[in-house]
């Protein structure tokens, strides 16, 4: 057990203790999920990487200016702003100096509202997990010359486009919160607190997290970007489910809500049996076996992002109902 150049946080709590888990809390429950956990442990609350960016300059302990073109990059009251100039080509963004495998970060930025548009499109604000030129993950507003914003996820793995969202989303100014979150060769999106896009065709490799504005080859100054900051954010996984939205009571406490079960085909509940555990904090940590789901009769009826199934009919007495079918979704179903 290592501690992260022995500094200290809050009330004299030290931080950056690898993360160990001591406990989990049960230790068996439904395959649908839902139900709370408590896991425990240390090293679960690493605050080192976290930033308001409000000093009067950027912090070059946590970040390394990309910006280039005239592209620069301020911090202060207004936080982390993003301006490109109006140079064709131009960036300007910042990369973390730290590098990660499994990770998540978030991203709380505010756009503001313009009637002066590109005369091409411009990348207003985007989101990356970066491993190289040939392998990173991203999500970005993208601003038409009529106005118009669209967010885009897209991977890319040796060179190419491996994997992307087929349909990009209708965006607006304002305020919006974007996680990336790795885990092994898998990558989640996630806007506003609602998972976007996964692919399990990204890389297995450390990478940094890289925040920026672009106007490619329009000559506009991208300046309607604002990050109030970035969060390294702490999480649980049962079975290679991440719960993205964990909540890091203390440094030795983590809880929230089990995800369903799945199977090798990543069927929604359809898996019986022991998962392992994992915390990403200050570096992963693994419990074995940890977790059992197991499966419940009757009539199950859920209205649940977390456990990701409305209505599930299998072996209710009443109705008869066939092991294993689903009723009352309709033909087809």
């Amino acid at each position: 057990m290592g501690y992260y150049a022995g500094f200290k946080y809050g009330s004299g709590v030290l931080y950056g203790v690898t993360t160990t888990i001591t406990g989990v809390d049960p230790d068996e429950g439904p395959a649908p999920g839902e139900n709370d956990f408590v896991i425990t442990g240390v090293g679960f609350d690493p605050r080192q990487w976290d930033d308001h960016f409000t000093d009067a300059l950027l912090n070059v302990a946590k970040w390394t200016d990309l910006s280039a073109g005239g592209g620069a990059v301020t911090t202060g009251t207004n936080h982390l702003q993003l301006s490109t100039s109006a140079v064709a080509g131009a960036s300007a963004g910042v990369q973390s100096v730290a590098q990660w495998g499994p990770a998540q970060g978030e991203a709380r930025i505010t756009v503001a509202p313009t009637t002066v548009y590109p005369a091409a499109d411009v990348d207003v604000f985007v989101f990356s997990l970066w491993v190289d030129a040939s392998n990173y993950s991203k999500m970005y507003l993208r601003m038409t010359s009529t106005g118009v914003m669209t967010l885009y996820c897209e991977v890319y793995a040796g060179g190419v486009l491996s994997d992307w969202l087929k349909a990009p989303l209708a965006w607006t100014s304002g305020l919006s919160i974007f996680k990336i979150l790795r885990f092994g060769s898998a990558v989640y999106f996630y806007a506003n607190g609602s998972l976007l896009f996964r692919s399990v065709k990204f890389v297995n490799t450390v990478g940094y997290f890289q925040m920026y504005s672009q106007n490619l080859t329009a000559l506009y100054d991208v300046d309607l970007a604002r990050v109030e900051w970035f969060y390294y954010r702490p999480f649980a996984v049962f079975q290679s489910q991440p719960v993205h939205d964990s909540v890091v009571v203390s440094d030795g406490r983590l809880r929230g809500v089990v995800p369903a079960s799945r199977d090798d085909l990543y069927q929604s509940a359809a898996y019986e049996g022991s998962v392992d555990v994992s915390v990403v904090g200050n570096g992963p940590a693994t419990d074995v076996d940890a977790y059992r789901y197991y499966y419940i009769d009757g009539l199950t009826s859920i209205d649940s992002v977390q456990a990701d199934v409305t209505m599930s009919l299998v072996n209710d007495e009443q109705l008869v109902t066939p092991s294993g079918v689903n009723k009352g979704l309709g033909e087809g179903y």
